[in-house]
């Protein structure tokens, strides 16, 4: 099945990960056509695909944008998708409030290397090294004045 949206593409695909990720492959074609003026066009596609399960989802773009969102999906932090009509609809249903309203737009979703793996992935925090300030020197008044 041909997705239009990449969001219903992306949560389409962790879904099927999540149900048989063994099984589920993933695709990313490219290709360019050269268009008579001389120029190119070029497109690349993402499929997904689980023949145990019978689905089928193929998403094409000609946007960096899109390919970015879609390769940082394959990630393991995942990415945020914006929640369908319907899904949106069923999740303010369960809880009312301007906050629930807010976060009803949007939620987080798993990335797919991380269902492929089995493992859950650590956020990354920096180290940070405290320096230790060494006391400051008082400074002489007589500095750059001539003794007599």
């Amino acid at each position: 099945m041909s997705i239009k949206s990449i969001d219903s593409f992306i949560s389409n695909s962790v879904k099927l990960f999540e149900a048989n990720p063994s099984q589920t492959t993933f695709c990313i074609a490219y290709r360019s056509e050269a268009i008579p003026d001389g120029k190119t066009k070029p497109k690349v596609s993402f499929k997904t695909h689980n023949a145990h399960l019978g689905a089928y989802y193929k998403f094409q773009t000609n946007k960096s944008k899109d390919v970015s969102r879609l390769l940082s999906a394959l990630g393991p932090r995942g990415v945020t998708v914006t929640l369908g009509k319907v899904e949106r609809r069923n999740k303010l249903t369960k809880v009312l409030g301007k906050k629930a309203r807010h976060k009803a737009k949007s939620k987080d979703v798993v990335g797919m290397s991380t269902l492929m793996v089995n493992t859950d992935v650590k956020e990354y925090a920096p180290v940070v090294v405290e320096q230790k300030q060494e006391p400051k020197k008082k400074k002489s008044k007589s500095k750059g004045k001539k003794k007599r």
